[in-house]
C-alpha cells in the first residue's frame, strides 16, 4: 500500500512552516487534549498498569512499522537520535515504572518533542504517509507521559536531576561525533547526522550556524530549557506540597 511507503508523494509532502506543518502542530493539539482529558480518569483506574502496557505495545508496534517501511526504502533506523533514544525510554518506563528513567526522559522527552514539532525532520512525507502519524504519535508520546507521571503518579523532580539530564545528555551528544562518522564512512549511514552534531537542519542553519559553532548555540538552548523546564516542575511541585 501506498500509504506504507517510504517515497513520499510529491504532490503531497510535508515542508516546514507550511500548511502542512499547521496540520501537524493541529492533529498533535487533539492528541494532547484528549489524552489529558482522559489522563485522571486512566490514572485512577483499577487497570492503570494494565493500560500503561497497552500504551507500550502500542508504540513498539508502531516502531517495528516504522523499521519496515525504511527498510523498504533502503534505509536502516537506528535509535541514536535524542528523540529515538527518549521513545525507547518512554516505552520503558510506561512498562517498568522506574523513576530514574523518569528523572531524565522528563527533560529529554518534552523538550526533544517540542523542538522537533518545531524543526520536524520528515523527509517530506505528507499526510498520506504512515510515518507522518506515527512521527506524531511518537513525540506526542515523549511530551504527555512525562507529564502524566509528575502529575498524577506524583513521581519528583529536583534540581539535581536536571543537572544530571544535561550532563547525561552532552556526554551521549558528544560521543554521537565519531559514531556519525562511522556511520559514514563505513557506508551504513552516508551523511550520518544523529543529534544534528555535525549540522542542524538546512531550515535552521540561519539561526543555530554550522559546525562547530552550531555546538555552543545547542548547548546555550540545552541549558535554558532544561532548568526552565525544571522551574516549572519545581513551581508545580511547591503549589501541590502546599495544597
Amino acid at each position: 500500500m501506498n500509504f506504507f511507503a517510504y517515497e513520499y508523494d510529491p504532490a503531497v509532502k510535508f515542508d516546514m512552516y507550511t500548511p502542512m506543518h499547521l496540520l501537524m502542530l493541529g492533529i498533535t493539539l487533539v492528541v494532547v487534549v484528549v489524552f489529558f482529558l482522559f489522563s485522571k480518569r486512566i490514572a485512577n483506574s483499577p487497570h492503570e498498569q494494565t493500560i500503561r502496557r497497552s500504551f507500550a505495545g502500542f508504540f513498539i508496534v508502531l516502531l517495528i512499522g516504522l523499521m519496515i517501511v525504511d527498510g523498504s526504502g533502503g534505509h536502516i533506523w537506528l535509535p541514536l537520535h535524542l528523540c529515538s533514544i527518549s521513545y525507547l525510554l518512554t516505552i520503558a518506563l510506561l512498562i517498568t515504572d522506574n523513576k530514574r528513567i523518569f528523572k531524565y526522559v522528563f527533560f529529554t522527552g518534552i523538550i526533544g518533542g517540542l523542538v522537533t514539532f518545531a524543526i520536524p525532520d520528515l523527509a517530506h512525507s505528507g499526510y498520506n504517509r504512515f510515518r507522518f502519524y506515527e512521527f506524531i504519535i511518537a513525540h506526542t508520546a515523549l511530551i504527555v507521559f512525562p507529564i502524566y507521571y509528575l502529575v498524577h503518579r506524583k513521581f519528583e523532580i529536583t534540581r539535581r536531576d536536571a543537572i544530571m539530564a544535561i550532563v547525561i545528555t552532552n556526554v551521549i551528544g558528544f560521543a554521537m561525533i565519531p559514531v556519525n562518522i562511522l556511520l559514514d564512512r563505513t557506508g551504513i549511514v552516508p551523511d550520518a547526522n544523529y543529534m544534528f552534531v555535525m549540522n542542524p537542519p538546512e531550515d535552521v542553519q540561519a539561526v543555530f550556524g554550522t559546525f562547530p559553532w552550531h555546538m555552543l548555540t545547542f548547548e546555550l538552548v540545552l541549558l535554558v530549557t532544561f532548568f526552565g523546564l525544571y522551574a516549572i516542575a519545581a513551581w508545580y511541585q511547591r503549589k501541590q506540597k502546599a495544597a
